[in-house]
């Protein structure tokens, strides 16, 4: 059997900030976990609360793994996680404030692979990935990521017209997609006139809901208008709507809406997991791999708004996201 792992905080000079973890439980368990971004800068046990949400996840996560009665379904990890969250919510006195308001939550993506004696049983959770025998990857691609992804996509351009500086057209185009284009205009009056954000949000919905077809234009106006900050929110662990989305936050987490999978383990030769800071798998296994396809991403598309829509983007000093890979050859 042969392991590799690597992980980067989006500030590669800030390691300890990175909200990816992994786990390695060699013949027993491996997994991915992406802390999901704090959105009102709130500290837990001193770190924002995706850092704590991906410290609490993979510490339930081993703890339950290495019992002599652990589970081997993945589908009876979720409620065993989903639980960890939640008497940290306790632990905090927080736990009403996270049920009324998901901006409170501490929410985390998961892909994890348990390794059993005939089969190997995959869960994904969020959009977190993994990639077998080199070729199938399982990633549940969001169509709510899209829409917000597409908004920073217009706004570039229209930022652009307004600044040379691009440290100025990355932070502005990021707080579009995070508080949405009906936010108050002061916060980027130094940048924007008011028509500039409504020339925004025409461009991206048109465009969202020709992309789009399948989506109520009444969503994609309501995440555009939002952003991340106002509007997502409501769509996680929801099933009442076709953007729907789940996450480990401590609340109940619809199984319609994780993606699970049991393989023949005779059948894999290698499973390679992955948070959603790669933007492109790598042509072979491994850390080395993977780094190059990320450099060409990075070379190609920094800014992520051509080949590569994302609602953020790297500058000189930061990437897009954290990143982290973890491989195992059979």
């Amino acid at each position: 059997m042969l392991i590799e792992a690597f992980s980067e905080a989006k500030d590669p000079s800030a390691p300890d900030t990175n909200e990816d973890r992994f786990v390695v439980l060699p013949g027993r368990a491996y997994a991915v976990i992406d802390g999901v971004t704090d959105r009102l800068g709130t500290r837990y046990n001193g770190m924002l609360s995706g850092q704590y949400a991906a410290t609490i996840v993979k510490e339930a996560l081993e703890y339950a793994l290495t019992r002599p009665d652990r589970p081997t379904d993945t589908k009876l990890l979720i409620p065993i996680l989903t639980q960890a969250i939640a008497d940290a919510y306790r632990t905090h006195g927080t736990l009403d404030a996270a049920r009324s308001d998901v901006n409170y939550r501490f929410s985390s993506t998961l892909t994890v692979a348990l390794i059993g004696d005939e089969t190997i049983d995959i869960a994904l959770v969020g959009d977190t990935g993994i990639r077998i025998n080199g070729s199938r990857i399982l990633q549940i691609d969001k169509d709510l990521d899209l829409i917000t992804s597409t908004l920073r996509q217009k706004a570039w351009p229209v930022i652009g017209a307004r600044t040379s500086d691009p440290v100025i057209q990355e932070k502005t185009s990021r707080r579009v997609t995070w508080f949405g284009t009906r936010q108050p205009h002061e916060a980027l009056a130094d940048i924007l006139d008011p028509q500039d954000l409504v020339l925004i949000e025409q461009h991206a919905v048109t465009a969202c809901v020709q992309a789009l077809p399948h989506v109520p234009q009444g969503d994609i106006e309501t995440l555009v208008r939002g952003g991340i900050v106002n509007a997502q929110g409501a769509y996680q662990n929801n099933t009442s709507t076709i953007l729907g989305y789940s996450a480990l936050d401590g609340f109940e987490v619809p199984l319609s809406l994780v993606h699970f999978e049991r393989l023949p383990r005779a059948e894999v030769r290698t499973i390679e997991l992955f948070s959603d800071g790669y933007f492109r798998p790598g042509a072979d296994f491994g850390v080395a791999s993977w780094e190059e396809a990320f450099r060409d991403v990075e070379r190609e598309d920094p800014a992520k708004v051509i080949l590569y829509p994302s609602p953020k983007g790297s500058t000189a000093t930061h990437w897009t996201d954290d990143r982290t890979y973890l491989g195992v050859k059979f």
